[in-house]
């Protein structure tokens, strides 16, 4: 009646080999009134955010920020944005699959009971058997795997760093139209009070009978368009506010104390070489990089249907112990038509590397044309600021020569007004050529992610 043990403590060691590294995972239910909480308790001058730029090199010793520099406020965003939680996530995945993909063993083991009912008398009914399953060969198809999933680990960095890109780029863009927006804001007020005094003006004059109801009603007409774009600017000052807050993944109340350092706006660089710049597009863009790891992960995936042609010979060595007996035991695996059986999956894989080659010359022939057009739309940006800021000049030379007359008794309130309109309006004109000419270094920033050389501040006058 022992016998019987043999089979039960074979399976028993069989089961606790195989099942000895159980992991046991707690559930992570999500909790939308929990996570609805945490973003609304999200600010940048926490410890969390301050250890993260610590981390990258920002000094830190002043905490928070007197004033936030648009950099500072770019990286804050990296630490609470949910898009570069998902990247890393991804990330974690990738890494995952890169450790399954050298976990498959070249070994099993493999056990088996047998009773038998017919028997020789005191011959024992029970036939136990355990065997080994070994490759002696297919060691370079699993290097190959392991070699593609460390490709495609890499291929995930380059996703966070895009992330992380993007979330750097829609945080300049909001910045840049907060900053404008503002601009446009007490400069539409300015005007929009000139023009109420020019209408109390004006109905003075119609009163006293120096002027006609067709003047007041152009000064009236005028005053009310003024007021329109005073809402609208006021509307998209509030929207501005609103998109920042979206870039950096914070409720708009933890704007509200918010101290903004603005300076990076109030120059315009001159523009990189083009050699430079599409050297730059061409190398380091994380799109290209990413498609050019995309191909060398198709290339190692050709490269493993092509080591699964060769046949993989394993053996089966084992020992029996048979009705009282012990057999040992030496077999041998292999598979037939293993090259025939390659050509399709082999063909899918030239297919995919021939396309993953076609979709990087037409990321290539997208890029370039995309960098010329910003650097295009750039320059044209950049000169026509300076034809707004002659046109600047002149409106303040106006309005000085306004000044000068009033005073020799040539001019009237009226035209001091309008001269004041004129000039606020040629103000109004330039600042919104110097948002295009920032939203268009910002593009071809984005054309070749990467930063372009901050405009040098202008030099001090030496005395003479």
């Amino acid at each position: 009646m022992q016998r019987p043990t043999l089979s039960k403590l074979a399976l028993v060691l069989l089961l606790a080999a195989s099942g000895c590294a159980v992991q046991q995972i707690a559930p992570a239910p999500l909790m939308p009134e929990a996570s609805q909480s945490e973003f609304m308790r999200r600010s940048l001058d926490d410890a969390r955010t301050r250890d993260f730029l610590a981390q990258r090199n920002i000094d830190v010793g002043i905490w928070p920020p007197a004033r936030w520099t648009p950099e500072q406020l770019a990286l804050a965003a990296l630490a609470h944005h949910p898009a570069m939680a998902q990247a890393r996530a991804s990330a974690r995945l990738a890494d995952a699959q890169l450790s399954s993909a050298g976990l498959a063993s070249p070994a099993s083991v493999s056990s088996q009971a047998e009773h038998h009912e017919q028997r020789d008398p005191g011959q024992s009914a029970w036939s136990v058997e355990l065997a080994l399953d070994i490759a002696v060969t297919g060691t370079p198809l699993r290097e190959a795997r392991i070699a593609r999933a460390r490709m495609l680990a890499g291929t995930a960095l380059l996703d966070e760093a895009d992330a992380a890109w993007r979330i750097r780029s829609a945080v300049w863009h909001a910045l840049l139209e907060l900053w404008a927006s503002r601009g446009e804001s007490v400069l539409v007020d300015q005007l929009a009070t000139v023009h109420e005094e020019a209408l109390s003006v004006m109905q003075t004059r119609v009163r006293l009978g120096a002027a006609d109801t067709i003047e007041l009603a152009r000064s009236r007409a005028s005053a009310m368009q003024i007021a329109t774009r005073r809402v609208l600017s006021q509307q998209r000052l509030l929207q501005a506010q609103a998109g920042l807050a979206q870039a950096l993944a914070l409720p708009a109340s933890a704007l509200d104390a918010l101290r903004i350092d603005f300076s990076a706006f109030e120059r315009v660089g001159e523009l990189p070489a083009p050699e430079s710049l599409r050297a730059e597009a061409t190398l380091s863009r994380i799109d290209m990089r990413r498609a050019l790891a995309n191909h060398a992960a198709a290339e190692a995936a050709l490269g493993i249907e092509l080591l699964a042609q060769h046949p993989e010979i394993r053996l089966r060595p084992g020992l029996m112990w048979d009705q009282g007996s012990f057999v040992w035991q030496l077999g041998a695996s292999l598979p037939l038509f293993a090259a025939q059986r390659q050509a399709g999956p082999i063909a899918e894989a030239v297919a995919r590397r021939d396309i993953a080659a076609q979709d990087f010359l037409a990321l290539q022939t997208q890029v370039l044309g995309e960098l010329e057009l910003a650097r295009t739309r750039a320059g044209h940006a950049t000169r026509d600021i300076d034809s707004h800021t002659a046109a600047l000049a002149d409106a303040r030379a106006l309005a000085q020569r306004t000044e000068q007359r009033l005073a020799r008794g040539d001019a009237d309130r009226l035209d001091r007004l309008l001269a004041q309109g004129e000039r606020i309006e040629a103000e109004l004109r330039l600042l919104q050529a110097r948002q295009r000419a920032l939203a268009a270094r910002l593009a071809l920033e984005d054309a070749v992610q990467r930063p372009l050389a901050p405009p040098a501040r202008p030099q001090p006058e030496n005395p003479q």
